[in-house]
């Protein structure tokens, strides 16, 4: 096929099918694309394009997401690589089908099915010799003139007999580069082959031990007491903080930061954002091949004691500074889940179900709902073995997991626990346990959180009444900025209760006084779910253009605070605003702007809540019903997949009103007897 336009994507460890959509998106649809919404759409975007024009994609790099085998990579990430892929290849097969598309895999590593079959394979074994001697050549940065020429000459046999040494190692021979450039190609083939003797040994039948072989060649260009001080990396997995190493080893910070230069300088780490290095990924395997177990033992038990205490500083970020938690988390899941994998093989109940509370509220808000399924259910294997206990660790792992079922839409379930913790800890009592008081106020804002959740804002006051009373008379007898923090959050809660009962200047009282709070607090975050929550109260007031500035400034903190999740609800709440005040384009923008981010966060319940309103404004405004119905059937079939049941029940019911207009009963009727079936379980007001 004559190929017009190729494009390409390159697929990275953390991307995933909207992404790829989005790079065919850019490079095929162009302009027009930007205005895609959700997946459905810009997929459909993307496959008119390919129909019209016959296209070669090349997917690159696609082992970021198979994962090499020499990378011992936490399980929980492991599965969640491999859901990404599966849904790549997915979305491959699917754009195969599309005119004369062709694809192109490249991967150091082996496709699985359906494209591993032998007709599509071209193996690159090695470089053509005469390429890797030009890469060589290169990498030893000779000029133009006459006298370099010669001098290349002269190292012809030499450069030669390196590239017989790697095999034509593309990527080794790119990683020598500075060893060739400070030695030179004799020097530098003596050391690599005596190195692949000794990695001939340590790591036996590897494909990959030239790899760790040029990584020890760029070790050695460390100075003498750094060479000394890289080897505990072999403890972290694929990044570390360098304040974490400070604190495992008890080195000085200069130190520690002349260790970092030279490591980025010699080209086995790449620095992040506060204070964070991402490691060379042969280079903690390379380490633990060369420790042997009690030393290793003895360093991991270092590492999993400061690690630990990391994870404190990270939950105390989150009030604090939230971006700065947001990052570095995700910078550090390979090392965060290693820890849990580490402390669950332990069999230590209570530290494991503590580290997978703390990880879940950690989690809560980056979009990573597979992990938070995983950390759910080391949790939940950890609380088994504690047997009947009541203590503060029982607290937490039954807290943990009725947040998660409220966060999944799992109402039923998440009321019968609270109600069920509230009990156990009234039993109790404030005294059962250290800190029992403080915990019996968390049971009672999470059982009122929960009933505002379903509909029920009127039993919630007097609980959120209760707590906050609790919270702070936690903070006088004790100084505690989490309970003080706690009491303002409550008042956020009853502001949203009221709110919801339509009793909306008390409301605005409650969030003011909250924002107050959460001002002397200095709880940045706290003080931007006020403002959007004020914005809300506006709306519902008629006060439309301060509920405009509100849910701007709202999204602008957010926007710093690095929570795309929640930015995503602000815009959903512009489109509202929008809407109500008779402005439907606007609110369409607005809209399908948080749908986007909702679908690359995977958040499966905001999607759905922002297709439910999508159909009102198609359905009851824009007066195109037909399109109306498409977007509520979306939004119900994705809050079946949720669980969610109570607000499945409320889509079908604007499902079967539209369908009533359109006069088509049959379907209406079956929806409406649906939505009683969803709603009966929540009682008389629903």
């Amino acid at each position: 096929h004559q190929v017009r336009r190729a494009a390409f994507v390159s697929v990275e460890t953390h991307g995933n099918q909207r992404a790829v959509i989005d790079a065919l998106g850019q490079q095929l649809v162009q302009p027009d694309f930007s205005a895609a919404g959700d997946l459905a759409e810009a997929t459909q975007q993307v496959t008119r394009a390919l129909r019209e024009q016959a296209t070669l994609i090349v997917v690159d790099n696609l082992e970021s997401i198979l994962l090499p085998p020499y990378l011992e990579t936490p399980e929980a990430l492991s599965e969640e690589a491999g859901r990404e892929l599966a849904a790549i290849l997915a979305l491959c097969q699917s754009l195969l089908q599309m005119g004369e598309t062709r694809l192109v895999f490249t991967s150091r590593e082996a496709l699985p099915a359906p494209f591993d079959a032998p007709r599509n394979l071209r193996e690159l074994h090695r470089l053509d010799r005469e390429d890797a001697v030009k890469l060589v050549e290169r990498a030893l940065d000779a000029g133009d003139g006459a006298g370099a020429g010669a001098a290349l000459d002269a190292e012809r046999e030499a450069i030669e007999a390196l590239v017989e040494a790697v095999h034509g190692h593309a990527r080794t021979l790119a990683l020598l580069a500075p060893e060739l450039r400070s030695r030179g190609v004799a020097a530098t083939h003596a050391a690599l082959v005596d190195l692949m003797v000794v990695m001939d040994k340590r790591f036996p039948g590897s494909r990959e031990k030239s790899l760790f072989a040029s990584v020890e060649l760029s070790l050695r260009r460390l100075s003498p007491a750094n060479r000394d001080r890289v080897r505990v990396l072999g403890a972290f997995h694929g990044g570390v903080d360098l304040d974490v190493l400070v604190a495992m080893m008890g080195w000085e910070k200069a130190d520690v930061a002349t260790l970092a230069g030279e490591l980025i300088a010699t080209g086995l780490a790449t620095a992040d954002r506060y204070n964070h290095l991402t490691l060379n990924a042969a280079l903690c395997p390379c380490f633990r091949g060369q420790m042997d177990a009690d030393e290793l033992e003895a360093l991991t038990a270092r590492w999993v004691e400061v690690m630990g205490e990391y994870v404190d500083f990270l939950e105390r970020q989150q009030n604090q500074n939230a971006e700065v938690a947001a990052t570095l988390t995700v910078l550090e899941l390979p090392n965060l889940f290693a820890l849990l994998d580490s402390l669950q093989r332990t069999g230590d109940a209570e530290a494991t179900i503590g580290l997978a509370t703390s990880l879940y509220s950690l989690l809560q808000s980056l979009g990573k709902p597979r992990l938070l399924e995983r950390v759910g259910q080391v949790r939940d294997a950890a609380a088994a073995a504690l047997g009947d206990a009541w203590n503060h660790t029982r607290f937490e792992a039954t807290r943990s997991r009725i947040e998660q079922q409220l966060g999944g839409g799992r109402l039923n379930e998440a009321l019968e626990g609270a109600q069920a913790l509230l009990q156990r800890a009234r039993v109790g009592g404030a005294q059962a346990y250290s800190g029992a008081d403080y915990d019996l106020a968390r049971a009672c804002w999470l059982l009122a959180r929960v009933l505002k959740t379903a509909g029920e804002s009127e039993q919630a006051l007097p609980l959120l009444d209760e707590a906050r009373q609790r919270f702070e008379t936690v903070a006088k007898e004790r100084p505690n900025k989490g309970a003080e923090r706690m009491a303002s959050v409550c008042l956020a809660e009853q502001g949203d209760c009221l709110r919801d009962l339509g009793r909306l200047d008390e409301a605005a009282a409650a969030y003011e006084e909250n924002i107050q709070r959460a001002e002397q607090l200095n709880d940045a975050r706290q003080v931007a779910v006020g403002k959007g929550q004020l914005g809300t109260v506006r709306m519902l007031q008629h006060r439309y253009p301060e509920a405009l500035a509100a849910y701007a400034d709202a999204r602008e903190r957010f926007t710093q605070l690095d929570e795309p999740g929640t930015v995503a609800v602000f815009w959903h709440q512009t489109g509202m605003t929008y809407q109500y005040a008779g402005q439907p384009e606007a609110a369409e923008d607005a809209y399908r702007k948080s749908l986007a981010i909702q679908v690359r966060l995977g958040n499966v319940a905001g999607q759905a809540g922002t297709l439910n309103q999508l159909g009102s404004l198609y359905g009851e405004v824009l007066g195109r019903p037909e399109e109306a119905v498409a977007f509520y059937r979306q939004a119900a079939e994705k809050y079946v997949a949720n669980g969610h049941s109570a607000n499945e029940g409320r889509t079908r019911n604007n499902l079967g009103d539209t369908l009533r207009k359109l006069r088509r009963f049959d379907e209406a009727r079956q929806e409406i007897h649906r939505a009683i079936e969803c709603n009966a379980q929540f009682g008389h007001a629903s």
